[in-house]
């Protein structure tokens, strides 16, 4: 059933007696999480009579669609659908990426994704708690799968000699690594959750602002730390206002929708975006690339 499901998404175009009829650029390739979410909102939207094309454009770490929507007309035509990841992570190091970010006219956020952090079975260690009183007495290898989750791990651990970080390039390694104990602890995102409940791993804290499934986020800890990976809609720049609106709260109906909401989390391993303006929107990407830089910051000296 999810096979036929991801095929259907990854080769349909929403639909027959369509009314209007948007170009939704997506900056990666098919098949990644990013596209498969802009073909669930595509196929939503048709029902809305809004016939959604969705146009892959991968390439520069999602600069190139950016771009693309960038110099596009703002009549509401086209829409880019991204990620925190091209869109502002990316923009730490481009300006040219940096302009586009502050640009583009924010429309909603979609849905969201975190990352556990997690020991393996055999560990003795089996709650956040007991992570950092070992770090006060012995060295903990750490294997972390993704750059921005090494900054918040050093912003919880700072100068801590007794952690021992790792790079790895996924949940594969990150897993393999645990595995033949090469470390103790690692960062697994939520699509290894049925892990978890099967008891191979023990998850210590989510990295979201929100906890789930009964595990608790650093921020509900006390820590203003959170990595909160997401995607959204952007217009290009000088949209008006109305046509903004018009489509927000198109897209915003699709949102709500339990199918879709219910396909986001079974299929995909991810969370739908809770319901916010285009405002609030704009503000969390603000505060993404505000804190994004600092961390780099900290790390240069």
């Amino acid at each position: 059933m999810i096979k036929k499901l991801f095929f259907a998404l990854l080769f349909s175009v929403a639909t027959v007696h369509a009314t209007e009829t948007i170009r939704v650029i997506v900056p990666y390739a098919a098949g990644g999480n990013t596209d498969l979410v802009a073909r669930l909102y595509a196929k939503e939207l048709a029902k809305q009579d809004i016939d959604v094309v969705v146009i892959n454009r991968p390439g520069a770490n999602g600069f190139v669609g950016t771009q693309e929507v960038m110099s596009a007309k703002p009549d509401g035509k086209t829409l880019l659908f991204s990620g925190v990841g091209g869109v502002v992570y990316t923009a730490v190091t481009n300006p040219a990426a940096y302009n586009a970010m502050n640009r583009l006219v924010p429309v909603i956020r979609t849905a969201i994704y975190g990352q556990m952090i997690v020991a393996h079975s055999s560990s003795n260690i089996k709650t956040f708690g007991q992570l950092q009183q070992a770090l006060k007495t012995r060295t903990v290898a750490f294997g972390i799968s993704d750059s921005t989750m090494r900054s918040a791990i050093e912003e919880l651990f700072p100068d801590n000699p007794n952690l021992i970080a790792v790079n790895y390039s996924g949940d594969g390694q990150t897993i393999l690594g645990m595995l033949n104990k090469s470390v103790e602890i690692g960062t697994l995102t939520w699509a290894q959750e049925p892990r978890v409940e099967a008891g191979e791993f023990v998850a210590l804290a989510m990295t979201t602002s929100k906890g789930r499934n009964g595990i608790k986020s650093l921020m509900e800890m006390g820590y203003s730390i959170s990595h909160e990976g997401w995607n959204g809609f952007w217009l290009p720049p000088e949209t008006p206002k109305d046509i903004r609106d018009r489509l927000y709260n198109a897209i915003e109906r699709a949102r709500a929708n339990k199918d879709l909401q219910k396909h986001i989390v079974t299929m995909l391993h991810g969370g739908i975006a809770p319901k916010q303006s285009s405002e609030q929107f704009a503000e969390i990407i603000e505060n993404e690339f505000t804190r994004t830089l600092a961390r780099n910051a900290r790390k240069k000296n």
